[in-house]
């Protein structure tokens, strides 16, 4: 889902800014990282079709790692870091599975391609990763 810049003697070539995702009829803007442009736009379904482009089936993990993504970012405005991720889901959970292995093999891109599916805005610092 990543589109990169042209460069060099390409770059004369007209690259658009963002790529468009259709979910439900509607466009969903995307950066091109593959992050929404507009965080708003994020629902389930905008997440099954992310996870469905990349070829990847949601489960329940998949759905709690998310869900605990956009509460932590309700609460404060930025994405854990994986270790605070992890820490937060082992006792949020009671269950210590929620290691960066882990997290690693639900979401093929680690814990950057959870918040994206949870439509958080791309990591600052070492948000999400």
């Amino acid at each position: 889902m990543r589109m990169e810049k042209a460069t060099g003697r390409d770059a004369d070539l007209k690259v658009p800014e963002h790529a468009v995702l259709e979910v439900d009829g509607r466009f969903v803007r995307m950066d091109l990282e593959g992050y929404l442009v507009d965080p708003a736009d994020w629902s389930k379904a905008v997440a099954e079709r992310m996870a469905e482009v990349d070829g990847l089936e949601l489960v329940d993990d998949h759905w709690l790692l998310i869900d605990f993504l956009n509460r932590f970012y309700a609460e404060y405005q930025i994405a854990p870091e994986l270790p605070v991720l992890a820490r937060n889901l082992c006792k949020d959970q009671n269950d210590c599975r929620w290691t960066r292995r882990y997290i690693k093999e639900l979401f093929p891109g680690g814990a950057k391609t959870a918040c994206r599916y949870a439509g958080l805005p791309a990591p600052v610092g070492r948000s999400c990763g």
